[in-house]
């Protein structure tokens, strides 16, 4: 008889994947879209939650047609973006458009805050008192005609999507903890926060973290397969994909290798206020992990994009044959090359770090501009991880995934400025972590507890040469 399938769930910035698991942790199929958005000329952009429920089925649907169809689907876990959800009136229709998280809406009202006010949000909540936390959207949404009221719900996009094939209304706590409306520190709803934006108190629903039920798929329009299968919220991305890589004890170090390259640490000491403000003010934030009892300290440098666009202007960037033979031997060339080279600089900016700036004083080849780009971006690598060593101590391990680390060069670079790095074998970490935890929770779970034991069965994941 077929082994049940255990299915992770990332709805991601771009897009939005599906990998089945058997009850061993093999996976037997994949299956990817595009997460929906539109974008104004203002630069403003925005999505749904019917369109991205759509997409989730379209990643799920097209996941089952990959496999025999006497393979039931046991459990599915979903993870994904954080800060962007979904506002659900008293009836549980959407009531607002789902706005991207980096998206720069409520940018004015947090800065109106008084400065101590801004400073209580950071103790409070452990994040940077801007844009990104879901509070700041909504504060935006209600100044500019949504219905924000004591009657509306707010779920991020993975809460939403459980809801959404049928599964309860719950906040996942390493979510919660992005919304600008969660106290990290003492694990309930920040009142005073809602209080000083102007927003209803008691937005979130009760919590529950991952790896515990959260019903189980009735929707209507899902595969046959699909139904009765138990649901879980596995939590916020980045900390999901560090448990799929492996990276969940205390001290861990994940390295996220994207379009944003992460880094998390893995902590179970308590981070002061001051430490706090000194981390936030770097973009490192301080949240609850998808794992009970750790605090994910987290912060990101803007790697992915600095790389994508030198190799642009390379002609080097595509998926084609030629670009692709070309990439990997600028890769192999860029390895070896000194960095810095002198007369030759890049240089990112901004808020995302997506303006990139390419200095030549002098001749040079293309893969002097990359070892420039690299150079930069261990720079940045560095200084986030002296940054948030300096509040948390030094990584006790150090695992890296990512499409990334493909290159030659990047993953000498990685070896070069992060001490103790493994590079893992899984392709899709935050799917595996997923997954693992929509396993746990169809076992019954009411906590964590037999994650260790579980994780055991499925198996470490592999490094690889580095």
């Amino acid at each position: 008889m077929a082994s049940g399938l255990h299915i992770g769930l990332d709805v991601g910035s771009t897009r939005t994947k599906a990998v089945a698991h058997d009850d061993v942790g093999t996976v037997l199929a994949v299956h990817d879209t595009a997460t929906a958005w539109s974008t104004s000329p203002a630069g403003r952009s925005e999505t749904s939650g019917a369109a991205l429920l759509a997409g989730a089925l379209t990643a799920l649907h097209g996941l089952l047609a990959r496999l025999d169809e006497d393979r039931r689907v046991v459990s599915i876990g979903v993870t994904g973006m954080a800060e962007s959800g979904v506002l659900l009136d008293s009836s549980g229709a959407e009531a607002a458009p789902v706005v991207a998280w980096y998206d720069p809406r409520g940018r004015d009202e947090v800065a109106a805050l008084p400065a101590a006010v801004r400073d209580a949000f950071t103790a409070t909540t452990g994040l940077r008192a801007d844009s990104q936390p879901s509070a700041a959207t909504l504060a935006w949404g209600r100044r500019h005609g949504w219905e924000v009221s004591s009657s509306s719900t707010w779920l991020s996009v993975p809460e939403f999507v459980v809801a959404a094939l049928g599964g309860d209304r719950v906040a996942e706590p390493s979510l919660a903890s992005r919304t600008g409306l969660f106290d990290t520190v003492r694990g309930v709803a920040s009142d005073d926060v809602a209080d000083a934006l102007g927003l209803p108190r008691h937005l979130l629903p009760p919590p529950r973290p991952a790896g515990t039920s959260a019903g189980t798929v009735t929707a209507d329009g899902v595969d046959a397969r699909l139904r009765g299968a138990v649901l879980t919220v596995a939590g916020h991305d980045h900390p999901v994909a560090a448990v799929g890589a492996g990276a969940v004890h205390p001290g861990h170090l994940f390295n996220g290798a994207g379009t944003a390259d992460v880094l998390l640490r893995s902590v179970d000491v308590r981070v002061t206020p001051a430490d706090r403000a000194r981390l936030a003010a770097a973009g490192v934030s301080v949240g609850a992990h998808v794992l009970d009892g750790l605090q994910a300290v987290l912060g990101g440098v803007s790697a992915g994009v600095v790389l994508r666009r030198v190799l642009a202007l390379t002609g080097a960037a595509g998926g084609g044959r030629g670009e692709g033979e070309l990439r990997r031997a600028l890769a192999q060339a860029a390895a070896p090359t000194p960095r810095p080279g002198p007369g030759v600089r890049v240089v990112a900016g901004g808020r995302g770090g997506d303006d990139v700036q390419v200095v030549v004083e002098r001749e040079a080849g293309p893969a002097e501009v990359l070892a420039a780009a690299l150079h930069h971006v261990g720079e940045q690598i560095t200084a986030l991880l002296t940054l948030v060593e300096s509040v948390v101590g030094p990584h006790s391990a150090a695992v890296t995934s990512g499409g990334w680390t493909g290159m030659t060069c990047v993953s000498a670079l990685k070896r070069e400025v992060i001490p103790r790095l493994t590079f893992s074998s899984v392709q899709l970490p935050g799917c595996r972590g997923a997954a693992v935890l929509g396993a746990l929770a169809a076992t019954g779970a009411q906590d964590q507890r037999g994650l260790a034991a579980l994780l055991d069965v499925w198996g470490a994941p592999r490094p690889v040469p580095a």
